[in-house]
């Protein structure tokens, strides 16, 4: 390190006047130095004629230091922030679902009952919303009874609703669309969509061609018509979904020729 210092040297003849003197202003000294630090020179000759009796020499030093004019020797200040926590938002909402403790509002799903927070509900889902805003019995009572929901699909429903995040679409996505969709969960709605379309195969097509139907799903229905009326049409036609759909859902079969009609050329 080093630190600017100003240094003055005087010599005194024996009347105690300066004959001599050096000096020096601030400048970069490095600290460790052990020994001069220049200046002019001066003949022994000079020396010896201006000492005091009994061959005295004096020498008067002064030195001063200022290191609060340090700057070079500051390095530049590097240093990385501390990593920030992650978000522990979806976690803590999660630990609401089913407390009885804070939650306002009871929910019976297959005579089961479970704890929920209205403003949550009300903000994640337009029909809980209007559910609650008028003055409709389980608005009044506090108390709602799910039908048409199995409990578990419900509980996979709420935690969406609290967190955001679904992890069961591998068992049970065509049941959490249908009930994404009667509550209009559309985010939910549309990743059930996608998991439902990326299993599609000739087996199941008629049963997703159904729920399209049923749900009023343009978008699903013309992804499954176009996989139907493709390379595996043949295929579909002899899966016992298929004959099922043609007793039940005539007008689908229709549909589905149409569509296989429309990519047929003609000349």
């Amino acid at each position: 390190m080093n630190v600017p210092i100003t240094y003055d040297i005087a010599l005194l003849d024996y009347k105690s006047n300066v004959f001599y003197r050096t000096g020096k202003t601030a400048s970069p000294i490095p600290v460790t130095v052990r020994g001069g630090a220049g200046g002019n020179a001066i003949k022994r000759e000079t020396l010896l004629e201006k000492l005091s009796p009994g061959d005295k020499l004096v020498i008067k030093c002064t030195i001063e230091a200022h290191p609060e004019i340090v700057t070079s020797a500051v390095k530049e200040f590097k240093m990385s922030l501390p990593e920030a926590l992650p978000s522990s938002f979806s976690k803590d909402l999660e630990l609401l679902i089913g407390d009885g403790k804070f939650g306002d509002l009871t929910m019976m799903v297959d005579g089961e009952a479970v704890q929920a927070h209205k403003c949550i509900l009300t903000a994640r889902s337009p029909v809980f919303a209007a559910m609650f805003e008028h003055a409709m019995q389980e608005s009044v009572e506090n108390c709602v009874v799910i039908e048409d929901v199995e409990l578990t699909v419900f509980k996979a429903l709420l935690r969406y609703i609290y967190t955001d995040k679904v992890t069961c679409l591998d068992t049970m996505a065509q049941e959490l669309y249908a009930a994404a969709d009667k509550y209009g969960i559309s985010t939910l709605k549309s990743l059930c969509r996608n998991s439902i379309l990326e299993k599609l195969c000739p087996e199941n097509a008629a049963d997703t061609l159904k729920l399209a139907d049923l749900h009023s799903d343009l978008e699903m229905k013309r992804y499954t018509l176009a996989f139907v009326s493709g390379s595996v049409a043949i295929k579909v036609t002899k899966t016992a979904g298929w004959q099922d759909m043609a007793k039940t859902h005539p007008h689908l079969v229709g549909e589905a020729f149409e569509a296989l009609a429309a990519r047929i050329p003609f000349r």
